[in-house]
């Protein structure tokens, strides 16, 4: 099964959230393990928080 049949079986959802991790993470994650992704989601909100800490957090 090619992407683009995959695509024809995924819901508004899972479609959705192919598109906004694409946007935030700047590449193709359609093809991307769950785990990757959510390793460099992680990556970016921290990169983006890590001067935004509240007193006595690491």
């Amino acid at each position: 099964m090619n992407e683009q049949e995959k695509t024809l079986f995924m819901s508004e959802q899972e479609k959705t959230l192919i598109y906004k991790t694409s946007s935030i993470l700047r590449k193709d994650t359609s093809i991307m393990r769950l785990n990757d992704i959510i390793e460099e989601l992680v990556h970016v909100i921290e990169s983006k928080t890590k001067d935004v800490r509240l007193p006595g957090q690491e």
